[in-house]
């Protein structure tokens, strides 16, 4: 295991809450055990309450735009965590500036749909079939992407029905991702 922070993407059912003042993004921002290909060495799931330790200190999570060691930026903060039988659920407060404002209009308009979470691993097991199963790990920011690395995979409504073909396409994808992430910026002449 190591302390790095990992990254992991998702396509939650987004959805902003009409009560209150509007600003209250809510949804699953981690699905349990549902089996990802994140790269040719690496398939992962969270176990059910892999983030129950937790769930009393929701402040402490941050929410981003993108992620805040990737170049992201602060947005707000989760409000409450809560085990859910779909995964963790979430409900994140989007502070009022003008990077939240903007956020808040395209999950409004359904132009940003994924969230992704930062997290360190604290305890995995490993499952039939050389899964990776984080039963402890420790959150430390959820944020709002353009694309995540799960993709349609992980839902609140379930998981959706994919051929092989397609599932190896999106593996590979998520995995070219991740390299072009670690590449440096072109210059700019």
């Amino acid at each position: 295991m190591t302390d790095d922070v990992l990254f992991r993407a998702f396509t939650p059912d987004l959805e902003i809450r009409s009560d209150g003042d509007g600003r209250t993004i809510r949804g699953i921002a981690v699905p349990y055990s549902q089996a990802v290909r994140i790269d040719a060495r690496l398939t992962e799931q969270f176990a059910r309450g892999a983030f129950n330790h937790q769930l009393r200190a929701a402040n402490r999570v941050k929410l981003a735009r993108g992620h805040l060691p990737m170049g992201g930026s602060l947005i707000g903060r989760a409000t409450l965590l809560r085990d859910d039988a779909a995964g963790l659920y979430a409900e994140l407060r989007v502070s009022e500036t003008p990077l939240g404002d903007e956020t808040l209009a395209l999950v409004k308009d359904g132009a940003l749909t994924d969230l992704s979470i930062g997290f360190r691993e604290r305890k995995n097991r490993n499952l039939p079939g050389g899964i990776t199963e984080r039963v402890k790990a420790d959150l430390s920011e959820i944020g709002v992407v353009l694309e995540g690395a799960y993709g349609a995979l992980a839902t609140v409504s379930g998981v959706r029905a994919v051929n092989d073909d397609l599932a190896e396409v999106e593996a590979r994808i998520a995995e070219a991702r991740q390299i072009l992430a670690t590449l440096p910026p072109l210059p700019i002449s």
